[in-house]
């Protein structure tokens, strides 16, 4: 990874930390989160020869694959301020990609909240995370060569896997079905190459 993109990432990280610092006081509430991902709906076509190897395909080209998995996280509601963040998250989610192979994601962002009704908001989060998986080369080495740089591979950082450090996040439609409780449905769009798709449920402690 280059280093520039690094220090952006770096800075990035460390503006988000020092702006929820500053507003601990104003904190209103706390909420965690769990939910399912259930599936990875392919944007790009990609190597068509490589999608129809992927196990758990559910159409003969391997655009909508079942991709099982876990995702928790910790939320912390702020005082509008600059930015007009509305909460800070961090996420940690693991499972299986669209390859079968073991995956996982480290987030923690920017949260803004859109009402829709009394009961109905979308929620949009946006920040640093770090996203890896079991290198694709012990199964798909004659069809994978590193994603022309897109997947990093290192035997000093998380040997047997690939990552890569992105600013990313996700949509949620959020449903208020009890005082404390929301279910929700959740979107990660990575433009261009995959949308991931989960369901979940959201407590707050207020």
């Amino acid at each position: 990874m280059p280093v520039c993109q690094i220090k952006k990432i770096f800075r990035i990280t460390l503006y988000l930390v020092l702006f929820q610092y500053s507003n601990l006081s104003a904190v209103s509430a706390d909420s965690i989160g769990a939910s399912l991902i259930l599936l990875s709906v392919h944007t790009n076509p990609g190597i068509l020869a490589l999608r129809e190897q992927y196990p758990r395909i559910i159409d003969a080209k391997g655009q909508y694959v079942l991709t099982p998995g876990f995702e928790g996280f910790y939320e912390q509601q702020l005082a509008q301020g600059t930015l007009n963040i509305d909460a800070m998250r961090f996420a940690a989610a693991a499972g299986y990609d669209c390859a079968d192979m073991k995956f996982g994601y480290l987030h923690w962002g920017a949260r803004w909240v859109f009402p829709w009704t009394e009961r109905l908001l979308l929620e949009a989060g946006l920040g640093p995370s770090l996203i890896f998986r079991e290198s694709w080369t012990k199964r798909f080495a004659e069809l994978v060569d590193d994603e022309e740089g897109f997947w990093a591979e290192s035997d000093q950082f998380m040997p047997g896997y690939q990552h890569k450090w992105v600013i990313g996040g996700n949509l949620e439609l959020q449903y208020q079905w009890a005082s404390n409780w929301q279910v929700y449905w959740a979107l990660v769009p990575a433009v261009n190459i995959l949308v991931i798709n989960s369901i979940g449920v959201k407590y707050s402690f207020k």
